[in-house]
């Protein structure tokens, strides 16, 4: 039976070859709109970065569920001590990657900003948290720390190192850079959108808010944050191969699907 072995180097090379490929398309885009004024109804929505449901989504989702059973691997031959680390692991990417799919966490968000203005919050650091969902999001990654932290300074020091960079690139972008877009975002006066008749606000959600994807800053903001989300998560995939031909295993799966570790 034919078998497809799977190495952290051509895996890495794929993967940032799709990213660069998706990075073009949505580069394409944001070109057209700010430079050419072109409409590009059917291109914004299959390759802009900053919606929902196209192919930078899938692909984001994919990278999430190529990681989880990496993790549920790792723990599959970790010690009994520490395999609960990594099963956890294992299912909060797949939990991630659902929710990358299915929006939760802008469906959290919405109710998020209604306790914050029900709660009497407001003034100038609340244009940091428009997309609210940080918030919760935020509070769980800490909560996640302090519960697997004896589970991570048990792990492999290079592994260990690996993924924080990548921890620290996925957070920067979903987290650090969604905040800094949220009060660049909140701090452009709102335009009237027939102003940019070539803009295909249908396809943006809100039709009166499409003047956003108008601005540069706001673009560039949201394309470094997904930009940085996905490469993070290419790093994750890329860290935990590499531990596994530290060990002098391979990875490989066969056609009919099924995973396997072979020393």
């Amino acid at each position: 039976m034919h078998t497809i072995e799977f190495r952290s180097g051509k895996a890495t090379r794929v993967l940032f070859t799709v990213l660069a490929i998706l990075l073009a398309l949505h580069f394409t885009v944001a070109f057209s709109h700010l430079v050419l004024h072109l409409r590009m109804a059917a291109l914004s929505q299959l390759a802009d970065l900053d919606l929902e449901s196209n192919l930078p989504t899938f692909f984001n989702c994919g990278l999430f569920f190529l990681a989880a059973p990496l993790f549920y691997l790792h723990g599959r031959s970790a010690s009994p001590k520490d395999r609960r680390g990594w099963f956890v692991m294992a299912g909060i990417f797949v939990f991630l990657g659902i929710d990358e799919g299915s929006q939760i966490h802008e469906k959290l968000m919405n109710v998020t900003n209604r306790l914050l203005h029900n709660s009497g919050a407001g003034g100038p650091a609340m244009d940091w948290l428009f997309f609210a969902w940080v918030i919760p999001y935020g509070l769980a990654l800490l909560g996640l720390a302090a519960v697997l932290f004896r589970w991570f300074t048990r792990m492999e020091p290079k592994l260990r190192r690996n993924l924080v960079i990548s921890g620290v690139v996925y957070v920067s972008g979903a987290i650090v850079m969604e905040m800094i877009g949220s009060k660049v975002l909140m701090s452009i006066a709102p335009k009237d959108v027939s102003a940019y008749p070539w803009m295909p606000c249908e396809v943006y959600g809100d039709p009166s808010g499409c003047w956003a994807f108008m601005e540069p800053g706001y673009v560039a903001l949201y394309t470094v944050e997904e930009t940085l989300e996905m490469t993070g998560l290419i790093l994750c995939i890329r860290a935990l191969l590499q531990a596994f031909e530290r060990n002098g295993q391979r990875l490989s799966l066969n056609l009919a699907g099924e995973a396997s570790q072979r020393a």
